[in-house]
């Protein structure tokens, strides 16, 4: 089937767009992305994407596009707190956010706020990070009980411990050291019985006796870091990631631990933009969004134009990051998104790390279970499956992998 963007290209290609003899054609990959937008838009009876606005679009991104990471650490001449914010993991996101560390850190930038570890834990994260030598047993301690609940256990978000550590070990004398402070706070494990399926809604009524996690998070941010005068990069999930977009329910994702007022989902970064508005900036890794469930629970960004722009042969090169707020880009719709609204109002900058077809997984830690830690493994599990006195170290081994490999196959959810 051809759609009418791949028919564009070949007529550009034969020299009918003025184009010369640049190479339309493209890789077998960014045809078919191509082909899968043109597909996506009819489903969802949206128009064909517009080739003279893709232009601007492309052209946009390209002209005021910058290297991601110099970007997000630029960031802080004009905002105190810079989330940056994903759902599905990935190596590359992983190693992106590694290399954050040491260029915010010059960026005048003290403080880290993770949500993958709980306060209950932070005695942790202060030793490892001032120790003469990174302990790997510590970090995977620090992470243990958030990961081990949300399946979240890999190689590359651990080792963004390991960055922090190594920017304390080569700070001048006398300087602050870079701290990294845990956003949530562990679940009441011993308000349930030790067969509950911990994914109902009716159990988390019990297990938040703080409050909803998303305001636990801002509470502990402006309490650590605003009041005190420190900017913060925040490490979240998309969703707590958000400082202008109030987010409405999403069937799956939003069944448990969310606050909801008036209809609309509450995250964490909106309750910070409450307090200090635009000192804090929201920066989304390129990911789908949340979508209504009518085509699938996920859903292309922009409707679907920022991957026509990258899959276009004459598209701009990633990984780049830019500006949303404004322009052709910050006024394209995300209408076929369960938030609506456009790309100004979820995201002030973009970061464009990779494509779809060439996204790999997170890599799960192995030996995070054993012997010596199964039966608070099973205590704190939200799985009933895995709750079970039957449970193994193999299981939540398997749990691991299968969550790295459904990561990785996330865009393929999206029809």
């Amino acid at each position: 089937m051809s759609y009418p963007v791949t028919e564009y290209l070949n007529s550009a290609t034969a020299g009918g767009l003025g184009l010369g003899t640049l190479d339309l054609v493209g890789s077998r990959d960014d045809e078919a992305m191509l082909e899968t937008v043109e597909h996506f838009r009819q489903r969802r009876r949206l128009s064909s994407v517009d080739p003279s606005h893709l232009d601007l679009i492309i052209d946009e991104i390209s002209l005021a596009g910058s290297e991601p990471v110099e970007y997000v650490a630029r960031l802080f001449n004009s905002h105190e707190v810079v989330f940056v914010g994903h759902d599905l993991p990935s190596r590359k996101t992983g190693l992106f956010m590694q290399e954050l560390i040491p260029a915010v850190r010059s960026a005048g930038v003290e403080l880290l706020g993770i949500e993958w570890a709980c306060v209950d834990d932070q005695s942790l994260l202060d030793e490892l990070v001032n120790a003469p030598q990174f302990d790997e047993g510590i970090a995977r301690s620090a992470l243990f009980r958030w990961g081990l609940r949300h399946h979240f256990a890999y190689v590359e978000y651990l080792d963004i411990l390991r960055s922090v550590w190594g920017v304390n070990r080569t700070r001048e004398p006398h300087s602050p050291s870079f701290r990294v402070v845990a956003l949530d706070y562990d679940i009441e494990i011993d308000a349930v019985t030790d067969t509950a399926d911990l994914r109902s809604p009716y159990a988390w009524e019990h297990l938040r006796p703080r409050g909803p996690a998303s305001r636990h998070m801002a509470d502990v941010l402006l309490r650590e870091f605003v009041e005190r005068g420190h900017k913060a990069l925040v490490l979240t999930r998309t969703g707590n990631a958000l400082t202008r977009l109030r987010r409405r329910p999403h069937p799956v994702t939003d069944r448990i631990d969310r606050e909801i007022v008036n209809g609309w989902v509450v995250g964490c970064g909106n309750h910070v933009y409450s307090a200090i508005a635009d000192q804090a900036a929201t920066v989304l890794i390129h990911q789908p969004l949340p979508a209504e469930g009518e085509h699938g629970f996920f859903t292309l960004p922009a409707d679907g134009y920022l991957d026509a722009a990258f899959a276009h042969p004459n598209g701009p090169r990633f990984p780049i990051a830019f500006d949303v707020g404004s322009g052709p880009i910050g006024r394209l719709p995300c209408s076929t998104s369960a938030d609506g609204g456009d790309m100004s109002q979820f995201a002030h900058g973009w970061v464009f790390l990779e494509t779809s077809s060439r996204l790999q997984g997170p890599t799960p830690l192995t030996g995070l279970f054993d012997d010596g830690n199964i039966a608070e493994a099973r205590r704190w599990s939200l799985d009933p499956h895995l709750r079970s006195s039957d449970a193994t170290a193999t299981d939540f081994d398997a749990a691991l992998s299968n969550a790295a490999a459904a990561a990785e196959l996330g865009w393929t959810q999206i029809v």
